[in-house]
């Protein structure tokens, strides 16, 4: 892979990150932000996914609560 153009700004903020974390080269600050976005990324997309399950699962949930809470009221009420 070739070089990547990035602005004056850019590469003040690459040169302060990289002395700021004692990184020695810019290819290795590189490295530790793709990792650090991939960890991002999985974490998002696994909070997706457990935020999908809960909307799944939730409205059998509802339902059995209202079977059960049906069950009980007539069981209190001696409909059995």
């Amino acid at each position: 892979m070739g070089a990547i153009a990035v602005s004056k700004k850019e590469e003040e903020q690459i040169e302060r990150l990289r002395k700021e974390l004692g990184i020695a080269s810019k290819s290795g600050l590189i490295r530790a932000a793709l990792r650090t976005l991939e960890k991002k990324s999985q974490e998002e997309k696994l909070r997706r996914d457990i935020q999908d399950s809960v909307n799944r699962c939730g409205a059998a949930d509802r339902e059995e609560n209202r079977e059960l809470f049906n069950a009980g009221v007539a069981r209190a009420n001696g409909n059995e």
